[in-house]
C-alpha cells in the first residue's frame, strides 16, 4: 500500500527515490548514534538506559516501516527527545540525488528578522513590555538592537518580558540582556562541557550601552514552549530573586549541543554541555522552569501586567497616573 504515494510522480524522480534509498542499512545508523551518544552525551548516568531503547528499536514495528532515510531520522529523534529536547537526527543526501529543503538556520532567521524582537512598547501605567522570540548571537549589529530596545523601556516602572514563544539561541546574548537588570559581574551560570571536562562561568558584563535598570519590577511570561537560552534567562533571574515569572512550566531543555555524522548522510544533534546554576547547583533539564505564578499562557500576560500596575502604583507621584493605574487594572 505504501506505493501508493509514488503514483503520479515523474519516473526520475522515483529512479531517485530509489537510488537514495539504496543501501539504507538501520542497524549500522543506530550502531553509529549509539556510539557517538556512549562518547559525547553530557548526562552519563541516561546513557545506560537511552542506548538500550534505541538498541531494543529492532523490535519495534514502526522501527521496520521506517522504510526511507527521512523516516528513519524522524523515528530516531523522537525516541531521543524522550530523554533529552535537544537531540535530533537529521538526513541530507550525501549524492545529490535527492533535492534537500535548504532549512534556514535559527540564527540566520534571527539576524535577518530584528534579531527576534517582535514588540517593544509602553503599555498604559508607564509598564515597559518585550516581546522576542529567540536569544541572537552576540554581534554588532544585535547588541546595537538590544541598545535601542533597552533605551526604549528606559523609563519605564516596571516591566513585562515575554518568553512564551522563545525557542532559545545564545547564551551570550542570555549574558547581554541579563547584564541590564543586575550587578556587574553577578554569576548567572555556567556550562559544563563534558567533551573537555572544562566549565565556563557566565557574568553580568561590567558596561552596557543603555540605562541599566537594577531595581525595577520585572515579570518574565513563559509558556510550555519556553525553551533551551529563554529557560536560562528565566531560571537566572528567578533563583537570583530579580524576576517574577508568570505563566507555564517551560519545555526542560538545559543542556547544549552539536553536531556529530553519523554516516551515509545522516547526522546527530547530541547535547555535549550541561548548566550549573550557582545558586541551585542544577539545571531545568527535564523538568522545565516553574514559574513563582502557575497559569495558563493565555493569562500571563493579564496576570503579569495587573502585578506591574499593582507595583508602579506604590512609587506613582500624581493622582491622574493613580487614576489611570486604576482603570487599567480594572479592565484585566
Amino acid at each position: 500500500m505504501r506505493l501508493i504515494q509514488y503514483f503520479g510522480l515523474p519516473l526520475a524522480l522515483l529512479s531517485c527515490i530509489s537510488s537514495a534509498n539504496e543501501g539504507l542499512n538501520k542497524q549500522e545508523v543506530v550502531s553509529s548514534l549509539v556510539n557517538e551518544i556512549e562518547n559525547s552525551y553530557v548526562e552519563t548516568d541516561k546513557i545506560p538506559g537511552l542506548t538500550k531503547s534505541l538498541r531494543q528499536l529492532k523490535d519495534n514495528p514502526a522501527f521496520h516501516g521506517a522504510v526511507t532515510q527521512d523516516e528513519l531520522a524522524a523515528l530516531l529523534s523522537t525516541e531521543l527527545k524522550k530523554t533529552d529536547p535537544h537531540f535530533s537526527v537529521q538526513w541530507r543526501d550525501p549524492s545529490g540525488a535527492v533535492a534537500q529543503k535548504k532549512n534556514e538556520s535559527w540564527f540566520a532567521k534571527l539576524a535577518r528578522n530584528n534579531s527576534g524582537f517582535n514588540k517593544v512598547e509602553i503599555l498604559p501605567g508607564n509598564v515597559g513590555y518585550i516581546d522576542f522570540w529567540g536569544f541572537d548571537n552576540v554581534t554588532d549589529d544585535s547588541k546595537s538592537t538590544v541598545t535601542g530596545v533597552m533605551k526604549f523601556v528606559a523609563n519605564a516602572d516596571a516591566l513585562l518580558i515575554d518568553l512564551r514563544k522563545n525557542g532559545g539561541g545564545s547564551g551570550e546574548m542570555v549574558q547581554l540582556i541579563s547584564s541590564y537588570f543586575l550587578k556587574p559581574e553577578t554569576h548567572l551560570n555556567s556550562i559544563y562541557w563534558r567533551t573537555t571536562n572544562t566549565t565556563r562561568e557566565f557574568h553580568t558584563i561590567k558596561e552596557v550601552a543603555a540605562k541599566a535598570n537594577l531595581t525595577i519590577p520585572l515579570y518574565v511570561l513563559t509558556s510550555k514552549g519556553t525553551f533551551s537560552a529563554a529557560e536560562e534567562f528565566a531560571y537566572n533571574l528567578k533563583h537570583l530573586g530579580r524576576a517574577t515569572l508568570v505563566g507555564e512550566v517551560t519545555k526542560g531543555g538545559a543542556n547544549p549541543w552539536q553536531y556529530y555524522e553519523l554516516g551515509n548522510g545522516f547526522r546527530a544533534g547530541i547535547p555535549i554541555a550541561k548548566a550549573i546554576n550557582p545558586v541551585t547547583k542544577s539545571n531545568w533539564e527535564g523538568v522545565g522552569v516553574k514559574p513563582d505564578i502557575v497559569t495558563t499562557s493565555e493569562a500571563a500576560f493579564n496576570a503579569a501586567y495587573k502585578l506591574a500596575l499593582k507595583d508602579v502604583a506604590k512609587v506613582a507621584d500624581n493622582e491622574y497616573q493613580l487614576a489611570q493605574i486604576k482603570d487599567k487594572i480594572d479592565t484585566l
